[in-house]
Order: C-alpha cells, then sequence, then structure tokens
C-alpha cells in the first residue's frame, strides 16, 4: 500500500514538473522585454522603499557583477543572429534580451534575499540558539514532545522555502517585503523544529 502511493506522489510530481517547464517555456516565448525592464524597474522601487537607495545600490551592483558574462554572451549571440529571415531574427533576438531580463531579476531578488538574512541574522541566531536551549532544557523534564508541532515547523519551513524560490523566478513584480518575511519565517519554523524534537534521535 505504501508502494502504491509513493508511486502516485512520485507520478503526480513528475507531472506537476512538466507543467510547470511547460508553462516557463510558454512565458518565455510569448513575454516581452519591455515588461520584464519594467519589473525589474519595479523591482528596484521596492527596494528603495524597503531598504533605502543604499540596498538598492548594493543589490543592483552585485547582480550586474553576477550577469556580467550572459551579458557578454547574449551580446554575441544577438550578433549571431544577423544572418536569420527577419521575422524569425527579430524574435531570436526578443527571446535573448527576455533571458538576459529575466535572468537579472531573479538574480536581483536573490540578492535582495541575501542582504536582508544579513540584515536579520541578529534575529535568526538567537531565536536558534534560543530553541535549542528549550530542546535542552526539556530533555531533562519529564514530559512529551509534540509531533505535530515538529512536523507544523517543518511544514512551514518547506512552505516558506517553495514560496521564496517562486518569488525569485516570478517575471513580474512582488514587493520586496517577501524577503524578510521568508527569513522570519523560516527562523520561527526552526525553532519550533528545534523545541520539538524528539528526544531520543
Amino acid at each position: 500500500m505504501a508502494d502504491k502511493k509513493d508511486k502516485g506522489s512520485s507520478g503526480s510530481g513528475a507531472v506537476i514538473t512538466m507543467f510547470v517547464i511547460l508553462g516557463a517555456i510558454a512565458v518565455w516565448s510569448l513575454i516581452s522585454p519591455e515588461f520584464l525592464m519594467n519589473s525589474l524597474q519595479a523591482e528596484r522601487a521596492f527596494a528603495v522603499q524597503m531598504g533605502g537607495i543604499d540596498s538598492d545600490r548594493w543589490i543592483y551592483t552585485q547582480s550586474i557583477s553576477a550577469g556580467t558574462d550572459l551579458l557578454k554572451d547574449s551580446t554575441s549571440a544577438i550578433k549571431d543572429t544577423q544572418a536569420l529571415p527577419s521575422m524569425v531574427k527579430n524574435w531570436s533576438q526578443e527571446r535573448i534580451i527576455v533571458s538576459w531580463l529575466w535572468y537579472s531579476l531573479i538574480i536581483y531578488r536573490a540578492y535582495t534575499l541575501l542582504l536582508y538574512f544579513f540584515i536579520l541574522l541578529p534575529y535568526v541566531i538567537p531565536i536558534t540558539m534560543d530553541g535549542c536551549g528549550v530542546r535542552e532544557i526539556r530533555m531533562h523534564r519529564i514530559s512529551s514532545q509534540s509531533p505535530m508541532k515538529h512536523r507544523f515547523g517543518v511544514i512551514l519551513s518547506n512552505t516558506t522555502l517553495i514560496c521564496a524560490a517562486i518569488w525569485i523566478v516570478l517575471p513580474f513584480p512582488i514587493p520586496s517585503v517577501v524577503a524578510p518575511l521568508a527569513i522570519m519565517a523560516v527562523g520561527m519554523a526552526g525553532w519550533i523544529w528545534l523545541v520539538n524534537l524528539q528526544k531520543r534521535i
């Protein structure tokens, strides 16, 4: 019975993955460079609202540095399309620009997440140490740990990571508040997981 459930879940996971990939290809082939440029500009505006101009300057500088090689490859690829028929050439050049802009948006959000991770370290480290301390105290008490709360910590952590990954790759503008909220949620999930960890593992 368990084998059938495992096969069913793996099969449904493969179907979902296939639809996600097909959806991403469809969006990539239809989305315009102007839309992605507007999304990137909106993300920078969100970053300025959240952390000021200095935060945007750091994130943007790092993302530009990370995308330098792709920019060079994109420029070379655009030159290689000159011999193609006009309609195909225009579409190919647009897709190359879309690829670079989408990559730039992903990198920008990734560095936004990294920046807020460093900013929120004074929250993440103490809450993790507190979770370890509470668990150590409970180890010496005659009490049972809550497997449901432990499971909730795992679900919260996994859900947050999945949502953060989705936020990073979506091509339309989303407020940057997602980054600090995700880090805080993972910190809280880690605390719940540690506090309710089994006494014997």
